[in-house]
């Protein structure tokens, strides 16, 4: 008999949503088979089996879940199979009614998408029409692709105690009249890391302007060349990995107030927000331009379908932010905890007969110094402007 844990997928939770199970209770599973998707702030794991053998639930859909919790077990057929969750369905008269069971999921009419439990909820809760879901283009609806949906409608879920609430005007409150809209768990892992930055990091912040007329017309001219689309971003983020070597505390750890960690290789992370969330995958290693333009093309497309997993997203020893609304000259970033900086990419703007752009660097004051982020900053500056074509 082999049990089924769930693993500890990320540092920022302490439980995680048991969102669907891949394969049937009582079914039989081979090893490697997908079994459940768990749901963590972040990211959606999938879990796999460990053996061959017969799968018994032992947490339906939709529940949460902790670290280390047992969730199933694999082994000979049992003897029983627990009973399937039951939900009782009141009579019209309001009285008890025979129970049913609780699918764990469900198809959506015209041989749509097949809808998450956690999902249809969320659909109920925000009283959205199923039919909606064809929009997504997903096979499988998910709670974090109906919260997408939900943004895009403008539909708002009504607060859990909403019943029970005390109207402002008979608490004495002074309050304007609205909605309400509980933040999401992966808004919510957003603030716990933004607090932490702010808590524990003694940031300074320097800034410069890059003549990135170069750069663009080299971006151009592997978009023609390669027939897939390379930008500013991809330029950035390969010069920022050649830096690793010259630059080492850049890509540091801080293990205490006497010692930092320094990578073999630089791991950047880049801001990926699609309108579902902000996520910051990384890209490993110092990899050439087209590659990395095929990566975040990848990361786009994975962030509009809430697809990435923790392995996209763990790692990364610097972070790239990108800021691309065309009336952008200036971002702040924050430092992410365990790194030692940051760097902004701001939105290109014409300057006479050139462009530029503005790229700032946030850094943890323990460290690295102001003498040290300038070096760096012009050492980009340089790439960017007298040999972006050798990145």
């Amino acid at each position: 008999m082999v049990e089924i844990r769930v693993p500890k997928l990320n540092n920022n939770d302490s439980e995680y949503t048991l969102l669907e199970w891949l394969a049937a209770d009582g079914a039989r599973v081979r090893r490697d088979d997908p079994l459940v998707t768990v749901e963590t702030s972040k990211a959606v794991e999938e879990l796999v089996s460990e053996q061959d053998g017969v799968l018994t639930h032992l947490v339906r859909a939709g529940a949460s879940c902790t670290p280390g919790q047992l969730i199933a077990r694999i082994g000979p057929p049992p003897a029983a199979l627990p009973e399937p969750f039951q939900a009782p369905i009141p009579a019209a008269d309001g009285g008890p009614r025979e129970s049913v069971a609780l699918p764990e999921s469900v198809p959506a009419a015209d041989g749509g998408p097949i809808i998450t439990a956690p999902a249809r909820a969320l659909l109920d809760q925000l009283g959205l029409d199923p039919a909606l879901v064809a929009r997504l283009d997903v096979k499988v609806v998910r709670r974090t692709d109906v919260e997408r949906l939900a943004a895009a409608t403008g539909a708002s879920e009504a607060p859990e105690n909403a019943e029970s609430a005390t109207p402002p005007e008979k608490s004495g409150a002074h309050h304007d009249a609205g909605q309400t809209r509980p933040l999401s768990n992966h808004q919510r892992a957003v603030g716990r890391t933004v607090t932490l930055s702010h808590q524990s990091i003694p940031a300074g912040y320097t800034a410069i302007k890059v003549d990135v007329t170069p750069a663009l017309t080299t971006a151009r001219a592997l978009t023609r060349r390669l027939r897939k689309l390379v930008g500013l971003p991809d330029l950035l983020i390969a010069a920022v990995a050649r830096l690793h070597a010259d630059f080492p505390m850049f890509f540091a750890e801080l293990i205490d107030d006497r010692t930092a960690r320094i990578p073999d290789q630089p791991r950047v992370g880049v801001t990926i927000d699609m309108g579902a969330g902000l996520y910051v995958p990384v890209i490993r290693d110092r990899l050439a331009v087209p590659d990395i333009a095929e990566r975040l093309a990848e990361f786009r497309g994975l962030a509009q379908h809430g697809g990435f997993t923790e392995a996209h997203l763990t790692g990364g020893n610097i972070v790239v932010t990108l800021h691309h609304d065309a009336d952008i000259i200036m971002a702040i970033p924050i430092v992410f905890p365990g790194h030692a900086c940051a760097i902004a990419l701001t939105s290109p703007q014409p300057d006479r007969e050139r462009t530029v752009a503005a790229i700032g660097l946030a850094y943890d004051h323990r460290l690295i110094n102001g003498r040290d982020v300038v070096l760096f900053l012009q050492a980009l500056k340089e790439i960017l402007e007298s040999s972006p074509e050798s990145l």
